[in-house]
This record gives structure tokens, C-alpha cells and sequence, in this order.
């Protein structure tokens, strides 16, 4: 990771935990969509949540997420043999819904558990924007970008402060 990057990551990571209380290890929740694109791209899922967070990381799934992958057929069996290796967040949902609703209604309006998300859904990053103190992760070409705190994350910051 070029130098410049990791700086800017470890400024953003000391606010998140300074202001919102995160800390090691990071709870990443992982959607479908993150899996499949790992997969295509050949990431080592961990090892780059690692360098981004420069922390150590525990990766979580939740159900839901993992029957959306099984609905993707037998073309997606390496995704979901990588969704296995993480810890299963309960969703406490009776019936598997979209991914996307699963992780909004796990994060909640104010990410009382401290997740960080990583996640390939430009609606769902879109929605969780608005809730304050959710660090945001995607992959852009090959690299893992941790996206620059949203509007509403500086705006309880400031209210911290």
C-alpha cells in the first residue's frame, strides 16, 4: 500500500476510535457481493483487511448473506466456501431477505456494535452513509479503499468534541 494511503488509513481508523470507540479487532461485516469480487480479483480477504485497518480483523457474514451466495448456484462454490470461513453474525431473520436490507437492519441507526462494513453495494454504502460512525470499505480494481468518513460521521464528531 503506497504510503501516502496508509497514512490517510490510520488517520481515519483514530477517528473512528476516538470518537466512536472502535477497536481491535475490528468487526468487518462482509456481504455476497464482497466475497464473489475477492474471488474474481484472487484477494486475500484477511490479509487486506489487515493492511487497510492496520489492525487485526474478525471477519463476520451474516445468514442471510450466505443464502444469497447459495442462490447464486454451483458457479459461485469458492465464494461461498470463503463466506464459511468467517464468524456468522445472527440477523434473527425467520426467512433469508436481501443482503442489503440484512446489513442495514444489523447496523441499525447508530452501529451500536462497532462494524465496520465491507461491502461491493453501491445502495447499500449509499444508505449506510447516513448512519454515523460506519467506516465503509470497497474493492476498486484490486485494491481495498476505505472510503473517507461520510457527512454524518463528521457531523456527530463534531458533536462528540
Amino acid at each position: 500500500m503506497r504510503h501516502k494511503r496508509a497514512k490517510t488509513y490510520k488517520r481515519l481508523m483514530a477517528l473512528y476510535s476516538m470518537s466512536f470507540g472502535f477497536r481491535q479487532p475490528y468487526q468487518v461485516l462482509i456481504d455476497s457481493h464482497m466475497c464473489k469480487e475477492a474471488i474474481d480479483h484472487k484477494l486475500d480477504i484477511m490479509k487486506q483487511l489487515g493492511v487497510v485497518l492496520q489492525g487485526s480483523v474478525k471477519p463476520m457474514i451474516t445468514q442471510c448473506c450466505i443464502h444469497e451466495l447459495y442462490l447464486q448456484g454451483k458457479l459461485q462454490q469458492p465464494a461461498v466456501d470463503l463466506a464459511k470461513s468467517f464468524e456468522r453474525r445472527k440477523c434473527n431473520h425467520r426467512e433469508a431477505i436481501p443482503g442489503d436490507e440484512c446489513l442495514t437492519s444489523v447496523i441499525g441507526d447508530k452501529n451500536k456494535h462497532r462494524y465496520v462494513v465491507a461491502s461491493q453495494s453501491q445502495p447499500l454504502r449509499a444508505a449506510l452513509r447516513q448512519v454515523p460512525g460506519v467506516p465503509l470499505i470497497h474493492i476498486n480494481r484490486i485494491v481495498m479503499v476505505l472510503e473517507p468518513p461520510s457527512d454524518a460521521t463528521m457531523d456527530a464528531k463534531k458533536a462528540v468534541c
